[in-house]
């Protein structure tokens, strides 16, 4: 497609574009006219007969449609001062710290944005991805421009909430499929049941061991990570009551991830939830080759430190305040 940098007015008597404008779906043409011929928003609002708003929209949709993929390369990131200290001092294999934005932005939302850059530059064919669940892991699902990874298979790692309908495990897992073009792998299972003898009963039911057999398998997991103060995500869902997890804070418990609590040092905490938890135990996640966690937030800073001491994480996405905190306790 050939497109003169200096635009045309628009022909009088046409509701159109001008004489320049390609015949073409407005949103490929506002995408081409901008991120390779490089003309201005207004400039484009010109070429193609309309508001300039319309054009921002379509650059919008191009991106989230896959149009247009835009990658930042992670390499430069990790070379920021905070993630090598963070690297360094924890052992991880990649940290990428984005930039804080004066909270112009859902935190979640950026989070997401910047693990699904990372997410799509790992995935491999054959790759076995397990995936949490959680308002960032939701994020990154919708961030991840839309692409085949062949042979790809992305699993639930934890059985089904319905309290957690807006960010569930089953959605989060689904949405990460469909953006890699992989096979789905839910877990048709509840992630809580009330009593520990179902639990003992549903992992001995030859419908279910297959899916269970099939965590086992993960080569790749990404991961959000929660707090216990009482704006924690885990009690927002309702998948938890305040009252269900005072004998983890009784032991010490700061983190949670994928339900498992752990206390200062990372050590993973057992009590009356794991008895009654279907999906990975923090020992089997530990057992993942690459484990991706995508968390931020100062308040999250104690249990993202536990939880790299742990070492239940090889590389994390954060931002630059928790990042900066974490480095400040070294």
């Amino acid at each position: 497609m050939s497109t003169s940098k200096t635009p045309k007015p628009a022909q009088s008597g046409k509701g159109v574009a001008g004489t320049n404008a390609p015949n073409l779906d407005p949103l490929l043409s506002a995408a081409w006219l901008y991120y390779e011929d490089q003309l201005t928003q207004s400039d484009i609002a010109e070429v193609l007969g309309v508001s300039r708003a319309s054009v921002i929209n379509y650059l919008h949709e191009a991106r989230r449609l896959g149009v247009v993929k835009i990658t930042l390369d992670s390499e430069h990131y990790t070379a920021m001062r905070l993630a090598q200290r963070l690297s360094q001092h924890y052992g991880l294999e990649r940290c990428i710290v984005i930039p804080d934005d004066q909270g112009r932005r859902p935190a979640e939302v950026r989070l997401g944005e910047a693990g699904a850059q990372l997410l799509s530059s790992l995935v491999k064919t054959g790759d076995m991805l397990g995936v949490s669940w959680g308002r960032t892991v939701l994020a990154l699902s919708q961030a991840i421009s839309p692409q085949r990874v062949p042979g790809l298979s992305v699993i639930q790692i934890t059985g089904s909430m319905l309290a957690t309908f807006e960010f569930s495990p089953e959605l989060c897992t689904s949405n990460i499929a469909d953006r890699f073009g992989a096979r789905c792998i839910n877990l048709h299972a509840p992630a809580l049941v009330s009593r520990a003898e179902i639990r003992e009963l549903l992992y001995k039911e030859p419908a279910l061991i297959p899916q269970l057999e099939l965590l086992q398998t993960c080569t790749k997991i990404v991961f959000g990570l929660g707090h216990v103060g009482r704006d924690s995500t885990i009690f927002a869902s309702g998948a938890v009551t305040p009252d269900a997890i005072q004998p983890y804070l009784a032991q010490g418990a700061v983190g949670v991830i994928a339900g498992r609590y752990f206390n200062a040092a990372g050590q993973p905490i057992l009590g009356p939830l794991d008895e009654r938890m279907i999906g990975l135990t923090l020992d089997e996640i530990d057992r993942i080759p690459m484990r991706i966690c995508v968390t931020g937030g100062v308040a999250k800073a104690p249990a993202i430190r536990a939880a790299l001491q742990g070492r239940h994480a090889t590389m994390l996405v954060t931002d630059e305040r928790a990042a900066q905190a974490l480095v400040d306790s070294l």
